[in-house]
């Protein structure tokens, strides 16, 4: 897919999550659209998602805000213009054939901080790695790997 089809693509795949979840969903047209793309509601409860997709196993997030290599610096700049009220919803098509349904994780943007803090070896990094293993450079031997717990289920959306 082009990296425009994986946006359109993980958008309405969230879309299919949240509505299977139980929650009502309202999408704003287009891809690249300003703090979220999918509002999701259930009862009086009101989600603000931005939705990142990508088939190549990682999620680029930071490296607008790297400067002189200072990983962790990037990582608070990128914290620092968070809404208060959102949650990313991952999707990964890298590895799903057409008839399989791609895997998903839901997070908040300080759960998302925590754990970039500990990636490459605790160095950290700007892209979020599904799961990558550190094969040279300063993180050798290290593996990043989404928390379980991010993983997409009707309880850990209902928790978030």
């Amino acid at each position: 897919m082009t990296q425009y089809q994986v946006n359109v693509a993980a958008e309405a795949f969230a879309a299919v999550v949240m509505s299977h979840a139980g929650y009502d969903v309202a999408m704003q047209y287009g891809t690249t659209q300003p703090d979220w793309d999918i509002l999701a509601t259930k009862g009086t409860r009101i989600l603000k998602i931005s939705v990142k997709g990508s088939q190549d196993g990682g999620w680029g997030l930071f490296q607008g805000y790297l400067e002189n290599a200072n990983y962790h610096g990037a990582l608070d700049a990128w914290f620092s213009c968070q809404p208060d009220d959102l949650v990313y919803l991952f999707v990964q098509f890298m590895n799903v054939a057409l008839d399989q349904a791609p895997r998903c994780y839901i997070a908040r943007p300080t759960e998302i901080l925590e754990h970039m803090r500990t990636t490459r070896g605790g160095y950290g990094y700007t892209s979020l790695r599904e799961k990558h293993s550190w094969a040279s450079g300063i993180a050798k031997g290290h593996s990043d790997i989404i928390p379980d717990a991010w993983r997409i289920s009707p309880s850990r959306v209902d928790s978030i």
